[in-house]
C-alpha cells in the first residue's frame, strides 16, 4: 500500500501547484476530484484543456507521483431524465479524461433520489448506468467503482450485495470509504471481510455522530480504527492507495494547509 492525496483537501490551490504541494508532503500519490461539492470546486472535469491536462500529468512526473484515481461524483438517480443524461456523459466525460491522463480508475455514486421517486425505479436507473458505463470504461482501459455514501440511494454493505447479484458479470469495483459505513452504524470490517477482492481504491477519512448528526473529523478524531482495517486490508491483498480524503473543514475544523497535508501524511505513515 502507499500514500495518497485526495486534491479535494487542497481545493483552493491550482491544480499544478496542489500537486507540488502533495509531493513536498512526501505523499506517493494524488487523487484527482471532479466533484463539485457546497465547499469545493474540482480540479479536473471533462472540460479541462488538452494543456492543462498535459500540465498535470507533467507535474506529477516531475514529483514522481502517480495518479491512482479520479472522482467523478454526480446526481445519477435525478428524476428529470435529461438531468440523469447529462450526468451519465458527465462520468463517460470522467471516464475519457482518465485515460487521456493515464488514470487506471474512475468511482461515482448514486446521488440522493427526489422524496417523489420509487426506490426501485432508482435503483434501476443506477444499476443500468453502472452497467452502461463499465462496459464503457472497459473499451477505455479505466475501471469503474462505486463509492457507498451515507444518506444516497447507494449507501450500505447491503447495496453492495444487491448490486452484484443484479449485475452479474459485470465487472465494476468498490472505492471503499470506511467513514460512511461508520456514521450509519455499519460495521466497514465488514467490505474488506466481504468483498475484499473487488476493492480497487481506499478512501482514508475518519466519522463520528450517527447520520444525520455525523461529521468527518481528521484522521485519528473519530470512530475508525484505521489500523485494524488496514491490516485485514493486507490479509486479502490489497496493495493499492491508501487516499487521505479530507473534507473536515466541511464540519467546522479549521486547520491550516499545513496540519492538513502534513498532519494527515504523518497518520497515514503510521498505517504504512
Amino acid at each position: 500500500m502507499y500514500s495518497c492525496f485526495h486534491s479535494v483537501g487542497l481545493h483552493q490551490l491550482p491544480p499544478t501547484k496542489m500537486v507540488e504541494r502533495v509531493a513536498r508532503a512526501g505523499y506517493a500519490a494524488v487523487e484527482l476530484n471532479a466533484e463539485t461539492l457546497p465547499f469545493a470546486k474540482p480540479h479536473v472535469t471533462p472540460e479541462t484543456s488538452a494543456q492543462d491536462r498535459v500540465a498535470i500529468v507533467e507535474a506529477c512526473k516531475a514529483s514522481a507521483i502517480r495518479i491512482p484515481a479520479l472522482g467523478a461524483k454526480i446526481n445519477m438517480v435525478d428524476e428529470n431524465p435529461a438531468a440523469r443524461g447529462n450526468a451519465f456523459g458527465f462520468v463517460k466525460g470522467c471516464i475519457d479524461l482518465a485515460a487521456d491522463m493515464k488514470v487506471p480508475f474512475v468511482h461515482i455514486l448514486s446521488g440522493k433520489p427526489a422524496s417523489s421517486v420509487d426506490r426501485e425505479d432508482a435503483w434501476r436507473w443506477f444499476a443500468d448506468a453502472v452497467r452502461s458505463l463499465t462496459d464503457y470504461g472497459q473499451t477505455k482501459g479505466v475501471e469503474l467503482g462505486i463509492e457507498a455514501i451515507v444518506g444516497q440511494l447507494f449507501r450500505s454493505v447491503g447495496d453492495f450485495q444487491r448490486l452484484y447479484a443484479d449485475l452479474p458479470g459485470v465487472p465494476f469495483w468498490i472505492n471503499f470509504d470506511p467513514s460512511h459505513f461508520i456514521v450509519q452504524d455499519e460495521d466497514p470490517r465488514r467490505v474488506p471481510d466481504e468483498f475484499g477482492d473487488k476493492i480497487r481504491h481506499v478512501h482514508l477519512k475518519d466519522g463520528k455522530g450517527h447520520f444525520p448528526d455525523f461529521s468527518f473529523p481528521p484522521l485519528g478524531q473519530g470512530n475508525i480504527d484505521f489500523f485494524d482495517l488496514v491490516q485485514r486490508l493486507r490479509s486479502v491483498g490489497y496493495d493499492g492507495a491508501l487516499s487521505v480524503e479530507y473534507e473536515a473543514q466541511a464540519f467546522g475544523y479549521d486547520l491550516t494547509e499545513q496540519e492538513i497535508v502534513e498532519g494527515e501524511k504523518a497518520f497515514v505513515d503510521q498505517l504504512l
